[in-house]
């Protein structure tokens, strides 16, 4: 079960990272930071966000939080998608991306956890002034045992990470970044990093295991951009940093590749070598934007968009993956319907041969947080980088 000394550390601490009185918010420098958002069982709500704060106070029940603030920076990554309100300990954000909380003293178990910069916030979300380039971080904890906490739930630790020793780097070539681990009960450095930290990028196909002294190496074989993060089991993973990796001058990373042609095999002419690489297929959703959220009466049935491409687009696939009440479910194409799959997981069903696509689920989206990848492939081999925002969008029904 939760220790007992972890329970008093966090609830001490959760009261005091969320207290901050409406009355006494104010506006500092507007600043471009990123914000992420970790749930229970590895679950990552959002992913990491860059956003711009500004002046513009941000509205709560019963007051206001500070546009400026790592609490404004949340609203605005989560496009206000929390629940906040100002109560006796000041302003308390019990809900982030579909993820709520009951208050304190209404038999709640559950908390969220401020993070600032790889330290446990020191002041409340809304007092908390940020700076350009800071890494804003919110992870659920447990305090009790209860309907959200069981004793395997709560992180016993949060990952850091240093940035790449480089970001720019040839294929064949190492990067290093050191990792350490705070602990979550007490918000110390720990001495040893928890067991089974691995450091990935590029979704698994490259990784390294931590040194005695926490320094990971990695080395990537292929061209691309690679996002790197460290895991470990009961751990709030590592902030994300990106590398580019090019083969000499391909085009990537900011390279200039040679002009290149081809002879046509029935009527000679020089011809353009079709292009290949990240972001070569662009694809767009109709009706359907980034942390939108629809009502039963709204909710879409029709998932529908087109491809933008530099060659003939071949394919067109998706992937709908709904999480509602703690329980994860994938849409399967051949059945046409939602059936109970791993969070994170979901099977491609095919809604186009060209770069127009159009699919007709059976009903209206149920309430729920819906996933929606766009898989696209065209004539020159091209398959769509998933980006959030355009190929990758997170909504929601209500």
């Amino acid at each position: 079960m939760v220790k007992t000394s972890r329970v008093l550390l966090a609830l001490c601490a959760s009261l005091f990272v969320f207290s901050l009185s409406a009355s006494s918010a104010f506006a500092g420098e507007p600043a471009t930071v990123t914000v992420r958002v970790e749930g229970f069982n590895g679950l990552t709500l959002l992913p990491q966000t860059q956003v711009t704060t500004n002046t513009t106070p941000v509205p709560v029940e019963g007051g206001e939080c500070s546009g400026t603030s790592a609490g404004g920076a949340l609203y605005d990554a989560t496009h206000g998608n929390w629940v906040a309100k100002d109560g006796s300990y000041g302003v308390e954000i019990s809900g982030i991306d579909g993820e709520d909380f009951p208050s304190f003293g209404a038999g709640n178990d559950a908390y969220w956890l401020f993070w600032l910069n790889d330290e446990a916030g020191s002041v409340g979300v809304c007092a908390q002034q940020v700076s350009n380039g800071a890494h804003i971080v919110f992870s659920a904890q447990c305090f009790a045992v209860g309907p959200n906490c069981s004793s395997a739930t709560t992180p016993l630790h949060f990952l850091t990470s240093s940035a790449p020793s480089t970001t720019d780097l040839q294929v064949g070539e190492s990067v290093s970044v050191t990792i350490g681990s705070v602990n979550t009960g007490e918000y110390t450095l720990e001495k040893t990093l928890p067991e089974g930290v691995v450091v990935s990028a590029g979704s698994g196909s490259v990784s390294a295991t931590p040194n005695a002294a926490g320094v990971a190496t990695l080395t990537f074989p292929t061209a691309g951009v690679f996002a790197i993060q460290a895991h470990a089991p009961e751990s709030v993973p590592s902030d994300v940093y990106t590398v580019c990796v090019h083969n000499g001058n391909d085009g990537n990373c900011g390279t200039t590749a040679p002009g290149q042609t081809t002879t046509s095999t029935t009527t000679g002419a020089s011809l353009p070598v079709p292009y290949k690489g990240p972001y070569a297929l662009v694809p767009t959703v109709t009706g359907i934007t980034e942390h939108r959220t629809f009502t039963k009466q709204t909710a879409p049935q029709l998932l529908s968009g087109t491809v933008t491409d530099r060659s003939a687009v071949t394919s067109v696939s998706l992937i709908l993956r709904r999480e509602y009440r703690g329980r994860c479910y994938a849409y399967e194409g051949v059945r046409e319907r939602f059936l109970k799959a791993q969070c994170g997981h979901g099977t491609p069903f095919k809604a186009s041969s060209s770069g127009t696509y159009s699919y007709l689920l059976p009903a209206k989206l149920a309430p729920g947080r819906y996933v929606l990848d766009v898989i696209a492939t065209d004539a020159a081999g091209n398959t769509t980088t998933l980006a959030r925002g355009s190929s990758r969008l997170v909504f929601y029904v209500r």
